[in-house]
């Protein structure tokens, strides 16, 4: 059997084999498919559940974040726990006296355990003292002294009025005189009236002073003017008188003292009303759900 043929022919194409593969390298990559032929990206996972099964609606736009509001009460005499845990693109859930839940757009709800009433009896309420200012009254003495102007007369028992007596002719009286200034008819009683003197006799303003029977008006030293019992005399001194120095007037000063009720301010303080045997009633303040 000859073998020279076929052995030239393998190492012909041996050789033809090399050449293609330097050109090729080590491996030829197959070519891209066309970019209409991917495929489509798979889809994103769903949301985990909320741990509650009241889901509150969703939020009325599609932007994340924003401020949102939780409002939690803690119950009175009662231990609060707290557990909050983070969970990325879902929410927020935190324990404080009850649950609360809040999606990530900005909503929230808050359940809170309702308190138990509590009832107080037995309790006495007193109001706080009230302090009140009163006036309190009181008798003041006053003095004054003034210039001013006499004119007197006697009254009898008809209330016809007559002209008194003077016992001195002179006008005006000093201030060291000390004796009677009018006298009166036995069975009458002396009438006087003053007035501010300011140069001009006028009684439009005066105040009339009424002595008792038997009495004169009587000036003593540092211009006190008073009714006094006259002084005994001869019978018809005071007709007279009258007949010697006529009806007149006294210009003199007159010193006063007198007692009038004053008043002073005082601070008081009351009792404020007090009750007994009141109850109270605890509930534990706002509680439920809130939105």
């Amino acid at each position: 059997m000859n073998w020279t043929p076929a052995v030239a022919t393998f190492v012909v194409v041996t050789a033809v084999a090399g050449t293609a593969a330097a050109q090729c390298g080590p491996v030829c990559p197959p070519p891209p498919p066309p970019p209409c032929c991917e495929p489509p990206p798979p889809p994103p996972p769903p949301p985990p559940p909320p741990p509650c099964c009241d889901q509150p609606p969703p939020p009325p736009c599609c932007g994340g974040g924003g401020d949102f509001n939780v409002n939690v009460n803690v119950n009175a005499n009662a231990n609060a726990g707290a557990d909050a845990s983070a969970r990325s693109r879902t929410g927020l859930n935190a324990r404080a006296g009850g649950s609360v839940w809040v999606s990530g757009g900005g909503s929230a709800y808050v359940t809170v355990d309702q308190p138990y009433p509590t009832t107080i009896n037995g309790l006495t309420v007193e109001g706080a003292r009230v302090r009140q200012v009163i006036r309190v009254p009181y008798e003041a003495r006053r003095r004054w002294e003034k210039r001013v102007v006499i004119r007197a007369f006697c009254i009898d028992d008809r209330a016809v009025p007559h002209p008194a007596s003077q016992v001195r002719p002179d006008r005006d009286v000093h201030g060291d005189y000390e004796g009677e200034l009018y006298r009166c008819l036995a069975g009458t009683w002396l009438q006087y009236t003053w007035a501010e003197y300011q140069g001009d006799v006028d009684f439009e303003r005066g105040e009339t002073i009424n002595c008792r029977k038997g009495e004169a008006l009587w000036h003593g030293r540092g211009g006190r003017v008073e009714c006094r019992s006259q002084k005994a005399e001869r019978e018809c001194n005071e007709r007279s008188l009258l007949r010697r120095y006529g009806a007149g007037v006294k210009i003199l000063t007159m010193v006063r003292e007198e007692i009038y009720t004053e008043y002073r301010e005082e601070v008081v303080e009351q009792a404020g009303v007090a009750v007994s045997g009141a109850s109270m009633t605890l509930d534990g303040g706002v509680g439920g759900r809130v939105f």
